[in-house]
């Protein structure tokens, strides 16, 4: 007997048992900045057939157990997670709730080809001009790459990383966005490639403007 598949945005506090069908289309880690070697979490942005997002969350003591089950891009059946609010800043996704991998949930592989592999929210750089406060919410943006700064060291309580700011355009108007660590190596691949087109693996999803 096929188990039912719940959809992403029918998820919500008052239900346990879950059920989703997803793919992985962003996959990332967060530092701790404190000079270990293991990341604060792993983070990932979960999309159904239709078209909705949810952020998950991996915390750090379940890392060593998940990083080898789960890749981006792949599609999943992930079961037995549990649902919080999703509060803070960096939020991923609008959604209202979130996912949280607990010791206990199983994650299956899966085809499904009706899940979309991108689905990119893209804010105009005039929206983001005019804001006048921090957001809490990560941003999709596209943009010609007119600019790259020179790589610099960047000390965050002594811990040092790599830093470079590239400057984006969009008819009149320029943002300049601010990347550290290993998407400083990704974005200098990407130009000593000589690709023409925006590079697929470098998630302006994570860029903090």
């Amino acid at each position: 007997m096929t188990t039912a598949m719940d959809m992403v945005n029918k998820i919500n506090l008052e239900k346990e048992a879950w059920n989703l069908k997803v793919r992985v289309i962003r996959l990332w880690t967060v530092p701790t900045f404190t000079g270990q070697l293991l990341p604060n979490s792993m983070e990932m942005i979960l999309v159904d057939e239709s078209g909705c997002k949810i952020q998950a969350t991996v915390q750090k003591t379940m890392i060593c157990r998940f990083k080898q089950l789960l890749s981006e891009g792949r599609v999943y059946v992930i079961k037995l997670f549990s649902v919080v609010p999703n509060q803070g800043s960096y939020r991923a996704t609008r959604h209202q709730f979130k996912l949280i991998v607990q010791f206990r949930t199983t994650v299956r592989d899966a085809i499904c080809d009706f899940i979309p592999k991108s689905t990119l929210t893209i804010s105009p750089f005039t929206e983001i001009l005019e804001t006048k406060e921090d957001s809490d919410f990560l941003v999709d943006v596209v943009g010609l790459l007119v600019s790259v700064s020179e790589e610099k060291e960047y000390d965050k309580d002594g811990k040092k990383m790599k830093m470079a700011v590239m400057e984006l355009a969009e008819n009149d108007h320029r943002i300049r966005c601010a990347l550290f660590g290993e998407y400083v190596d990704e974005l200098n691949r990407f130009l000593s490639s000589g690709c023409v087109s925006y590079p697929s693996s470098l998630g302006f999803t994570t860029i903090f403007l």
